[in-house]
């Protein structure tokens, strides 16, 4: 952050939902996409941010006409909200207008995500120093700045990003902080909290070790034991792997009956505080924008072939006792939703098409699809207009011989339940963009982020291989060959080409948005499958002297969004 004339009370949170307060009193900063692009200049904080930049992360696919004028006034509101006093021809000093765009600048250290890193870079000092006990209250109190989920209720790419970066960064610090309390001999009061934070967090191996650790130390080594065979069941079933070196040398101790931090120790020895910040750019980016969990051992499967399909086995196989057994969205029976696909041909049938537009509304909900809005709007007026040309039928009510008008209305009726019926059939067949496949994705990408050698050795989003876990269908740009690519909706076989031809050229991409960057795809159509893409890094091919798994490169968990 930049220091900048400003209400030195002013301050501003993003670390549960985004607000500013004044002192203690809250400030109403308008509607949602007022606050949204206060979000953008807040994630964007001391740099300049350019109108387009702003409607692409607050609309996406659906900007406003005259999108320019639209973020000049919601920056107008905001100026009134954050700056009273101003006159209201007078230059915001809050947010200023640059030649480059609009720009916050607030107070040094105003916003919560940056105080938050100021307690993580005070705690590394204090615990330098032999000051464990200082050290954790001092994280304990940058925790407490968390009150939710970052950017809550914000969607969209780059809000998602961010989101999943200070997710990390918070993931780590409770990490810090329990290896902390475990070196002091808190093993006992940890148990709880450390209970608490695997369901926050269950793909952080580090947190489940340290609970086993705990309970060993407490004097409950079956419970320990038993942590880690829940653990193990955890991976295999949701990614078919074994868990992380990390997890395994805790087991095996264990078994030795092993005591931990027997004597004083650094439990950050081995690691380093704070990344490093990326190579220079025009202008240095916040916190939110560079911070990176630290580094992370992780350990590539060493049965991973180099020129086969990797098939990873869960249960009896993953000890050699039997053959592999099937993927596991196999095992689960929802490859194919035969309920949904019975309720779409059914329903029209039953209540002769009046309800044929039911399913597609559910359909518009359930994948987040907006045109399935307007299918089911076709097929209700569709009902409306058959209905209405029964009612109005001119010929005599003691006619007993249907009108032409009549049969018009009718035909028109049984097309519509005949052709929701079918429609709705084929929809259900194909899953598409399900909740489970967003939450699956998210795991995916928790994971990737986590260990992404690990990830990218088990062939997270690598739809070409044969796996035994399902990813939500993420495609990984980097590796997947160019008829995986083209398969996407709206990439081109000639798209798809030139997307491959790029990385070998140019390099691997670091997040998708590089696939604008470069101009291989529209902005459009990355935006549009940006839920659906990651970019995994190729791990090193180099072995350390000493025969232990190498640390990932420290900037690496920034890109997986």
């Amino acid at each position: 952050m930049t220091d900048a004339p400003s209400d030195p009370a002013l301050r501003f949170e993003i670390l549960g939902g985004v607000r500013a307060l004044r002192g203690d009193e809250p400030i109403d900063l308008g509607p949602a996409k007022q606050r949204a692009v206060l979000a953008v200049l807040l994630l964007h904080a001391g740099q300049p941010v350019q109108p387009h930049q702003i409607i692409d992360a607050v609309w996406g696919d659906e900007p406003p006409e005259n999108g320019a004028n639209v973020v000049q006034k919601y920056v107008a509101g905001l100026r009134r909200a954050l700056e009273p006093q101003r006159s209201p021809r007078t230059p915001g000093e809050l947010i200023t207008l640059t030649t480059g765009g609009y720009e916050l600048r607030a107070e040094a250290n105003a916003l919560d995500a940056d105080r938050f890193q100021e307690g993580l870079a005070r705690a590394s000092t204090e615990r330098k120093a032999g000051q464990l006990a200082e050290a954790a209250d001092t994280l304990r109190r940058a925790l407490d700045l968390w009150q939710g989920e970052a950017l809550a209720g914000l969607t969209g790419p780059i809000f998602d990003s961010a989101r999943n970066r200070l997710t990390d960064a918070r993931a780590t610090a409770w990490e810090k902080w329990a290896d902390i309390e475990l070196a002091r001999g808190n093993h006992t009061g940890l148990m709880p909290d450390l209970a608490r934070l695997i369901e926050q967090f269950p793909l952080r191996e580090g947190l489940r070790a340290q609970l086993m650790i705990a309970l060993h130390q407490g004097g409950r080594q079956a419970e320990a034991l038993a942590a880690f065979r829940d653990a193990r069941a955890y991976f295999l079933e949701e990614f078919g792997v074994e868990p992380g070196e990390r997890m395994q040398e805790t087991h095996r101790r264990i078994l030795r009956g092993e005591r931990f931090y027997a004597e004083p120790v650094d439990p950050w020895a081995d690691s380093d505080d704070l990344p490093a910040p990326p190579a220079a750019t025009a202008s240095p980016p916040s916190f939110v924008q560079q911070y990176v969990p630290p580094d992370v051992t992780v350990v590539v499967p060493d049965h991973r072939p180099t020129s086969t399909p990797p098939s990873y086995p869960t249960g009896a196989a993953a000890w050699g006792l039997g053959p592999p057994a099937p993927p596991a969205y196999a095992r689960s029976g929802r490859g194919f939703p035969i309920g949904e696909v019975i309720v779409a041909t059914l329903l029209p049938i039953v209540i002769c098409g009046l309800g044929g537009w039911i399913f597609f509304a559910y359909a518009g909900v359930r994948r987040q699809d907006k045109r399935q809005y307007l299918v089911a709007l076709g097929y209700a007026a569709l009902f409306v207009l058959a209905v209405f040309i029964i009612l109005i039928d001119p010929s005599a009510a003691e006619n007993p011989d249907p009108s032409s008008t009549e049969w018009i209305g009718v035909m028109l009726l049984a097309g519509v339940t005949v052709g929701s019926s079918v429609h709705g059939a084929v929809l259900a067949s194909h899953p598409g963009d399900t909740p489970r496949s967003r939450n699956l994705r998210l795991q995916a990408r928790q994971f990737a982020a986590f260990d992404p050698q690990r990830a990218h050795g088990i062939g997270i989003g690598r739809p070409d291989l044969l796996r035994a876990f399902d990813d939500g269908g993420l495609v990984d740009v980097n590796h997947v060959p160019g008829h995986e690519l083209a398969r996407l909706p709206g990439i081109s076989s000639r798209e798809a080409h030139g997307i491959v031809i790029d990385r070998l050229n140019r390099g691997p991409y670091t997040r998708p948005e590089d696939l604008i960057v470069r101009g291989v795809l529209p902005m459009r159509t990355v935006h549009r499958l940006s839920s659906r893409l990651i970019c995994l890094p190729t791990p090193p091919t180099t072995t350390p002297p000493n025969g232990w798994p190498s640390t990932y490169p420290p900037h690496s968990a920034q890109h997986y969004s």
